[in-house]
């Protein structure tokens, strides 16, 4: 299934907190037209402009995603700061942990975005709804020794 990256626009305090992978063609059933006093969902841009770790430029671009299914492995597990999978796990991809900024008023769950990432086609221009940012490490309660503060983490999706 290939859909594109959304969430709460990132200046918002309140509302989802997590990305979702939405699907390109939503089915409604009961709906009113027009602004409600609710959450809200934007799609999500990339934010690479100061460090852009992919094979393509993909800063301003709408993020895709999709959904992994392997039927004959039941287990996945995203492995943060690793860009190989444990013994005996199953890498489906590789690439870079993102985010929220550090310093917006909301938070965002970490997701695993393949060193080859995609854009939507068309999509190139800033408009600002959620955004993914790469994630780096910080000394401190995080040991500096093996972490080095300030590089990029990567990131495995395995299977098992």
């Amino acid at each position: 299934m290939l859909g594109v990256i959304g969430s709460e626009h990132h200046t918002h305090p309140g509302g989802g907190v997590n990305y979702l992978c939405l699907p390109l063609n939503p089915i409604y059933d009961k709906y009113k037209d027009g602004f409600q006093n609710s959450g809200f969902v934007y799609g999500t841009e990339y934010e690479v402009n100061t460090f852009n770790p992919f094979k393509k430029n993909l800063h301003d671009s709408e993020a895709p995603c999709v959904v992994c299914f392997v039927k004959s492995r039941g287990s996945l597990l995203m492995m943060p700061a690793r860009n190989v999978c444990p013994s005996g796990w199953t890498e489906e991809y590789h690439g870079y942990l993102m985010s929220g900024y550090y310093n917006h008023k909301k938070g965002y769950e970490f997701v695993c975005v393949d060193e080859d990432a995609e854009y939507v086609p068309g999509t190139q221009v800033n408009k600002d709804g959620a955004l993914l940012y790469p994630v780096e490490g910080r000394c401190g309660a995080l040991p500096c020794n093996p972490y080095i503060a300030g590089r990029e983490l990567t990131c495995a999706v395995c299977t098992k």
